[in-house]
């Protein structure tokens, strides 16, 4: 991968990808009636959320820009098949969403020279846990799906009682 490649997929797939996801589970949020899901669906979006910020000071080191691709006519598609998908049906779609960034975070982890490798890293291991998350929900293990999700976190959310 060349550089400008490199570049063009740490702003598209890494920062604005995390734009959207945010934007996504910001609205399953909103529209998750289930109380214990809407704390899955805020963790993840907490998840995107700091990863976002976290990501900005190493995209303006790289010169790129960190204003934010406008996602509302894509969460209206998502906000639209809200409420007709089951939960495991979230998942499975959560699972795909998230494999396909996980290989351009990869490719983009394998392009990284040494001194933006750690950045790049941390985004392979970022999407493995939400990748995690929808499989464990999936296979039926819900107590402990979050755990890889909320050890990065530096500000987690109060698991409700």
């Amino acid at each position: 991968m060349e550089r400008t490649e490199y570049l063009r997929g740490v702003n598209e797939f890494m920062y604005q990808g995390e734009v959207l996801g945010e934007a996504i589970l910001a609205c399953y949020v909103s529209l998750e009636q289930n109380a214990e899901r809407r704390y899955k669906w805020g963790t993840i979006l907490q998840l995107e959320t700091e990863t976002k910020a976290r990501l900005r000071p190493f995209l303006i080191r790289l010169g790129l820009s960190i204003a934010q691709d406008d996602t509302r006519e894509r969460i209206a598609d998502f906000a639209q098949t809200f409420a007709s998908k089951s939960w495991p049906d979230h998942m499975k779609e959560l699972a795909g969403i998230t494999g396909f960034y996980l290989e351009q975070f990869c490719a983009i982890e394998s392009a990284a020279p040494e001194n933006e490798h750690e950045v790049a890293h941390s985004m392979v291991v970022h999407e493995a846990a939400i990748k995690r998350f929808a499989e464990l929900e999936l296979a039926g293990d819900s107590a402990n799906s979050l755990n890889d999700v909320v050890a990065q976190l530096q500000y987690p959310l109060v698991k409700p009682a």
